[in-house]
């Protein structure tokens, strides 16, 4: 937990944060529909998926780029006095983790932590801010690619000897 957290880390992850199960449910609610907008507006370049962290190794919810998996942003609900097993669980506070996929001299392409943090449900709003700063710089980089492919470069009405070119050739 960064020092930022204000929240009582408790013991199996989540934090005590003095919310009725009511009030941490809306914020539950509130994140999804957070994450879910923000896939909406990156669409083109990011998308959002619940997944099943023990499974996947990721999170509840997690954003990926559209194409290729080589980052990913993902948050894993964090509980307190119950575990994911539980269907009466409530989240109590959330744990994300910025991850990329990083060549090993042995050839394999294991998730790394870039950046990671625990929020407490309070601040599900910071949780979203950088869940948009992550989609934005995915969305951004996936612009600049698409900016540098090949398209033919034409002239209306005039054909080039050696057929069509583009800016990188």
């Amino acid at each position: 937990m960064s020092p930022q957290d204000s929240e009582l880390s408790v013991g199996g992850g989540g934090v005590l944060s003095g919310r009725s199960e009511e009030e941490l449910v809306q914020r539950s609610t509130a994140l999804v529909s957070g994450l879910e907008a923000i896939a909406q507006r990156y669409q083109e370049h990011v998308v959002f998926a619940w997944e099943d962290p023990v499974t996947f190794g990721g999170g509840h919810f997690v954003l990926y780029p559209e194409s290729g998996s080589m980052s990913r942003f993902a948050i894993e609900e964090q509980y307190t006095g119950t575990d994911w097993s539980d269907d009466d669980r409530v989240a109590t506070s959330w744990r994300w983790d910025s991850q990329a996929r990083v060549r090993q001299p042995d050839g394999d392409y294991p998730w790394v932590s870039l950046a990671h943090g625990e929020v407490a449900p309070d601040d599900y709003q910071r949780l979203l801010d950088l869940a948009e700063e992550w989609a934005k710089t995915t969305h951004d980089r996936a612009e600049r690619e698409q900016s540098l492919t090949a398209d033919p470069i034409t002239t209306a009405g005039r054909e080039r000897p050696g057929g069509q070119r583009t800016l990188l050739t």
